[in-house]
């Protein structure tokens, strides 16, 4: 039977709706996603937004900086409309309202974009959420993160996150090998690459072979999606998740 990969809508399907809002979320059900990924933020009274950047400048219609705002006041903050007039009035999250009526086996990517100040917030929402734990999946650059994470709350799947090209090829900061067993020592389940033309077959065999899953971002090109469909991957996430299951299939 042939191999197709989850496909994750990336920031939800930002491809159409606007990154990181609840639009998106509803977009990406409406494309068949199998799952969502999502940004988070700590906000000056504690709450875990979902928003990519440190302010609101490229997406809002005022800049504000996330962590130097309550919730309330980046609540007052247009997300929407710097992708079209249809989405004006579009705000910026809570994650638990993010976490909302999420479908029975469906997956949502979490990456957090903060230190460990967040964690303790965030259990808090995961905790309170009715989304059950195997269906989330915490994402992460930083290997202080994933060992925070793995030994607070080591029920949580983790991903270490790698941008490969800045960090892998063609500059060999990182072997693969060496990749290997840091994700095992940190107790990772998995691993999360940058979508490049230099990831091949035999490291993926040998990711998976390690018995790591492993997610491709942010894939958009209907022939890098069959690429990493042939390959084996365990899921990608895209923009425009529709477009890349189907030409998977």
């Amino acid at each position: 039977m042939k191999h197709v990969p989850k496909v994750i809508a990336h920031r939800g399907a930002s491809g159409v709706a606007p990154e990181n809002t609840l639009a998106a979320v509803e977009q990406a059900w409406a494309e068949n996603a199998d799952g969502l990924e999502c940004d988070v933020r700590l906000t000056s009274d504690c709450q875990v937004v979902c928003i990519h950047d440190v302010d609101t400048e490229r997406v809002g219609d005022r800049k504000l900086i996330v962590e130097e705002h309550t919730y309330e006041g980046l609540e007052q903050v247009d997300v929407g409309a710097f992708k079209s007039d249809a989405y004006t009035g579009e705000r910026i999250p809570l994650l638990s309202e993010w976490l909302m009526d999420i479908p029975e086996r469906k997956r949502v990517l979490i990456e957090l974009k903060t230190g460990e100040e967040i964690l303790t917030p965030l259990f808090e929402v995961l905790d309170a959420s009715s989304v059950p734990l195997p269906q989330v999946v915490i994402i992460v650059f930083d290997t202080e993160m994933v060992n925070a994470l793995k030994v607070r709350r080591p029920e949580l799947q983790v991903y270490w996150l790698i941008d490969v090209q800045s960090n892998w090829l063609g500059r060999s900061k990182l072997k693969l090998d060496d990749v290997l067993e840091t994700a095992k020592a940190l107790c990772a389940d998995g691993l999360g690459l940058r979508c490049h033309s230099g990831i091949h077959r035999e490291m993926v065999q040998q990711i998976l072979e390690a018995d790591l899953e492993l997610n491709i971002w942010t894939v958009d090109d209907p022939s890098d999606a069959r690429r990493y469909a042939d390959f084996g991957v365990t899921s990608i996430s895209s923009n425009f998740p529709r477009a890349m299951r189907e030409a998977m299939q």
